[in-house]
């Protein structure tokens, strides 16, 4: 199997909200797509390992992705070291996605800013030759940064967005699927209201109804005749 894109997470349900709308748009055009968490989320003050993976699977089933892993990294402690690069390095060497998603550099939760630092340094890792990797060497073609900051708003700038207006649905209804972390929890009772509205906001931009935005980690080249 060789992906398409692949959407790295610290947490289970970072992926969903970060670019749920995306992997959903994607999927429904045949694109091959996985989602690879750090963690399994856990310890937490809501919910078990058990249930946390129960909702991942859940979720993955909505979106009908080819592929979900969950590595063995800590909530609350994952950090940027050889061996999680490595980690990472060898999922990307086995299924070779064109294109990685992950965290923004600024983000204020510290696994978030964490996996965004593993993720450059895996792509970079996953590259080299004469390694103890069984898997040859290999670089995505392109790395995008999605926006999401622990649902909070860092007033980062965005460099594009894409149509998820009839995807939506498929968004909100994943991340209903973590029902410990966001039904059950009522500290989290407006989030769903929160992505329609910051989908809503970021689709006015571009004259559609929902959107998702992102960050490019370097220059796209642009063709105006595709324009």
């Amino acid at each position: 199997l060789e992906l398409d894109i692949l959407v790295i997470g610290a947490h289970p349900d970072d992926a969903e909200i970060g670019c749920g709308g995306t992997i959903a748009h994607y999927k429904k055009r045949g694109k091959k797509i996985g989602v690879l968490d750090l963690s399994n989320g856990e310890p937490t003050p809501f919910g078990t390992a058990e249930k946390r993976m129960a909702e991942a699977k859940a979720a993955s089933e909505i979106f009908q992705l080819d592929i979900r892993i969950t590595l063995d990294m800590t909530n609350r402690y994952i950090k940027n070291t050889i061996e999680n690069r490595k980690k990472v390095a060898e999922v990307i060497r086995k299924y070779k996605p064109n294109i990685l998603i992950t965290h923004p550099s600024n983000d204020w939760h510290p696994d978030h800013i964490a996996c965004h630092q593993i993720v450059n340094a895996a792509k970079f890792q996953a590259k080299l030759t004469k390694t103890e990797s069984k898997y040859p060497e290999y670089s995505p073609k392109y790395v995008f940064y999605f926006d999401h900051s622990h649902l909070k708003d860092n007033n980062r700038k965005l460099d594009f967005l894409i149509d998820i207006s009839d995807s939506i649905e498929e968004k909100i209804n994943a991340l209903k699927a973590y029902k410990s972390q966001f039904v059950d929890n009522k500290k989290y009772l407006r989030i769903f209201d929160y992505i329609r509205e910051r989908a809503g906001y970021l689709g006015y931009q571009i004259g559609v109804k929902y959107a998702e935005g992102f960050i490019n980690s370097e220059y796209l080249k642009v063709d105006f005749e595709n324009f």
